[in-house]
């Protein structure tokens, strides 16, 4: 999700221009160097990077797409077609019989019921939103002794703030799983459900949901330790003018969003763990080294990039580039096919022979570089192989990223560090209660 680009190092201009050749030859070949960088960079785009594909200009080549079928839009000839099944009688709110005409409308002769075959017609309507107010009056005392006033306490249950359980849980999915913006929960209350709060109420609550949620999403922090196979990935955030990182840990069952100020190796250790007993799926993100290189699973997808890029280099890195882009399609093409693991082991002698000859041409050095560090990181590539719960590409935490990226997108950043843990443990119960099969509004009421 994030981008990383080539660092370009700055030439210092020279005092003098260069009086021989040789300087001349030194200093064109470095200003070369300095321009296939510069060009690369700008021919970046979702195919060749991790650029996502909305920031692709109008001049990016678009995609393969499949060859059409030839067929008609819509449902083919022999779809059985996908029906509403009607609701039983006694989930009906009412019941209302239409009864026939009294005459027949083509040759006017009087209709006779016959009671067979009704068409039912059930028609769903909202009840007008109005909201239950209960007023607690807490009546007073004062002590015959020492004249101290005392009231009456509020009954076990009810909040000290404006909002009920269910109007929290409400402002807080609203937030989370929809998307909303302080603003637009503050009309949503008011147009709809006919609430009328500040926006400091709404940011209170806010914080009243973050607060019930803290123990659940600790303990879901807790619980992901244990899974077999994790993905992990990160994102920028943004808070108070300063650039911040949310981390994200996601299992097959549950999902432990961070917000870190750093996105250096401690962060990492701090959502991941010192030594974490499953297989993390990740990019080749230096942050994720102090793991253990058998633990690991590369991205195939963002592998697929890279070499996209090489791909589009000239020379000898280029050519590497095409080849080992050929054989990373190849072996999607061979996981899709159920190949037993065996069957890659060709794949493998062909790509460590041309990454072994990338790592060692000296026309472009950051081929060789990723080439090198490829190589360095050999077995995390085929973990797949070996671990069936262990799929080949990160795109399982690129998708619980995605909810965020468009939060992120709408409201921008966070102003506050209630506002940053909202953020998390909210992002957290909705993917969770997503990859559960659990309606987050639910849950949150349950907790609140």
């Amino acid at each position: 999700m994030v981008r990383r680009t080539a660092t370009v190092s700055p030439i210092k201009p020279p005092a003098a221009l260069p009086d021989t050749v040789p300087a001349c030859h030194e200093l064109i070949e470095q200003l070369l160097q300095r321009l296939d960088v510069l060009e690369e960079r700008v021919n970046l785009n979702s195919r060749n990077s991790s650029k996502p594909p909305s920031s692709d200009g109008p001049g990016t080549p678009s995609r393969t797409t499949k060859a059409q079928s030839g067929k008609r839009l819509g449902g083919q000839p022999g779809h059985k077609g996908s029906f509403r099944a009607p609701l039983p009688e006694d989930k009906l709110t009412s019941k209302v019989l239409c009864p026939p005409p009294s005459q027949c409308t083509a040759c006017g002769c009087a209709v006779e019921a016959d009671g067979d075959k009704p068409i039912r017609h059930q028609v769903f309507e909202l009840p007008k939103m109005e909201p239950i107010v209960t007023e607690y009056v807490r009546l007073r005392g004062v002590c015959r002794g020492c004249g101290q006033k005392h009231h009456g306490a509020l009954p076990a249950g009810v909040p000290n703030g404006q909002l009920g359980p269910r109007a929290l849980a409400l402002v807080g999915t609203l937030a989370g799983q929809f998307h909303l913006t302080q603003r637009k929960v503050q009309d949503v209350l008011a147009h709809i459900m006919g609430i009328r709060f500040s926006l400091g109420t709404v940011s209170q609550a806010h914080g009243l949901v973050s607060q019930v949620l803290a123990a659940p999403v600790a303990q879901l922090h807790a619980e992901l330790q244990h899974a077999p196979v994790c993905h992990a990935d990160e994102t920028r955030h943004q808070s108070h003018g300063h650039t911040m990182w949310m981390w994200v840990l996601a299992s097959d069952w549950g999902v432990r969003f961070r917000i870190d100020p750093s996105r250096a190796q401690l962060a990492a250790k701090l959502l991941l763990g010192e030594r974490p007993s499953f297989v993390t799926v990740s990019d080749r993100y230096a942050g994720y080294n102090h793991l253990p290189i058998k633990q690991r699973q590369v991205c195939w997808a963002h592998l697929l990039r890279d070499f996209e890029r090489i791909a589009g280099r000239a020379g000898l890195g280029g050519r590497v580039g095409r080849r080992l882009l050929g054989y990373g399609c190849l072996l999607f093409r061979w996981r899709a096919a159920d190949k037993p693991a065996q069957h890659f082991e060709w794949l493998q002698k062909r790509m460590r022979a041309q990454l072994e000859l990338g790592s060692a041409q000296t026309q472009c050095s950051r081929t060789a570089n990723t080439c090198a560090n490829l190589i360095k990181m050999w077995p995390a590539l085929w973990t797949f192989l070996h671990n069936p719960l262990v799929p080949p590409t990160n795109n399982a935490a690129e998708r619980v990223l995605r909810d965020y990226v468009i939060k992120r997108k709408l409201s921008y950043c966070t102003r506050s560090k209630r506002g940053m843990d909202f953020t998390e443990r909210i992002f957290s119960t909705v993917q969770t209660c997503k990859m559960q099969g659990r309606v987050a509004y639910d849950f949150i009421c349950e907790a609140v």
